[in-house]
């Protein structure tokens, strides 16, 4: 049921206020249909001596039909006239038709109607026309309408007209600024919709945007981080490799290793040559390591101090060492600071010592 009220009620006009009115008219023309329909059928089961009457109020149902089908075929304007005038024309008849009866007053309803279901400019046609219609009562019916004396009878159902007129009017118009309100508050409404969701798309393109170039910066700085690495990598190999040729251990005979020193020695690369000569003494079996200092440029007790411990643990790998190439200054300079060395193989050349080691070698 309620579903076929809706749909009823399902104005196709683009307007608001005019889909308002013929939501009203739709209403109004649903009741007088029921209010007919049901006159109808008390006319034909309980008054068939009144077939005129029985007609009459079948043509009013099937004309509100109609007027219902008009308003929601979008026919507002013309589905409210045809309202208007069917109750006019109706009051005036039966008016003229029954001058005994109290029928002339209701000649106001298509007022109490227009300021329900037209505009307010049609509302003062309808006053025209019903000041028009109880004229025409007046003249046409009986002059002892009501019992009343022409002159009083218009005189007061024109008071009751004016006053509906008024009530009419004042209700028409409200009606009309309201919706003009509503209306334009709708529009503030929609064009503020319409600017935050332009407002919301330009946020979201800025958004995206930001986020693309924070993705392509991400990316720079992985590459670039990647890259750091790569040649961090490099250099660390490098490195290596660099600290690797600056104590070069050769092997020279099968079990003779010869350490050649170049350049200032501290405390990082004195702790190198041990690693390197301890490693190489274990890895090639070594039953000797020469150690040239001929490069060297000073010999310090720190520098002497670490050859005193190399010394010291080759000879706990099973190995002796021999000492070549000290000169004449450096010489001088360790005498001078008191250093000894615990090595008993020193020779003035690199050749001599090979050479002296060889035939140990080859003697055992």
């Amino acid at each position: 049921m309620k579903r076929i009220f809706a749909t009823l009620l399902d104005i196709r006009h683009p307007d608001e206020e005019t889909r308002q009115r013929g939501r009203n008219i739709v209403i109004i023309g649903l009741g007088l249909f029921v209010i007919n329909v049901l006159v109808a059928v008390t006319i034909l089961f309980y008054f068939p001596e009144l077939p005129a009457l029985l007609i009459s109020t079948t043509f009013g149902a099937a004309l509100y039909v109609v007027i219902i089908a008009l308003t929601r075929m979008g026919y507002v304007d013309l589905a409210g006239w045809l309202t208007i005038l069917v109750a006019l024309l109706g009051t005036i008849t039966a008016a003229v038709v029954n001058p005994d009866r109290p029928v002339a007053q209701f000649i106001a309803v298509p007022l109490v109607l227009a300021a329900t279901i037209l505009r307010f400019r049609d509302v003062v046609m309808v006053t025209a026309a019903v000041v028009m219609g109880l004229i025409s009562i007046a003249f046409l019916a009986e002059p002892a309408i009501i019992s009343l004396p022409l002159h009083h009878f218009l005189v007061t159902t024109g008071i009751l007209v004016g006053f509906v007129a008024i009530v009419s009017f004042v209700q028409s118009a409200g009606n009309e600024s309201l919706h003009r309100r509503l209306q334009t508050a709708l529009q503030q409404a929609q064009h503020t919709a319409t600017q935050l969701q332009q407002i919301n798309a330009e946020l979201d393109q800025r958004v995206e945007m930001q986020t693309a170039a924070l993705q392509e910066a991400l990316r720079e700085l992985e590459e670039r981080a990647v890259a750091q690495d790569r040649l961090l990598a490099e250099v660390i190999a490098q490195r290596d490799v660099i600290r690797d040729l600056s104590v070069p251990v050769l092997p020279v005979g099968k079990q003779a290793l010869v350490m050649p020193l170049v350049g200032a020695i501290d405390r990082d690369r004195l702790a190198l040559i041990q690693e390197q000569a301890l490693a190489q003494i274990e890895q090639q079996r070594a039953r000797w390591l020469i150690l040239d200092v001929t490069g060297v440029p000073v010999i310090d007790t720190d520098v002497a101090a670490g050859v005193v411990q190399l010394v010291q643990s080759v000879r706990l790998l099973g190995a002796e060492v021999a000492l070549v190439g000290v000169r004449p200054e450096v010489a001088q300079t360790m005498v001078s600071l008191g250093i000894e060395l615990p090595i008993s193989h020193v020779f003035s050349d690199l050749a001599g010592a090979v050479e002296r080691v060889g035939r140990q070698l080859a003697t055992r």
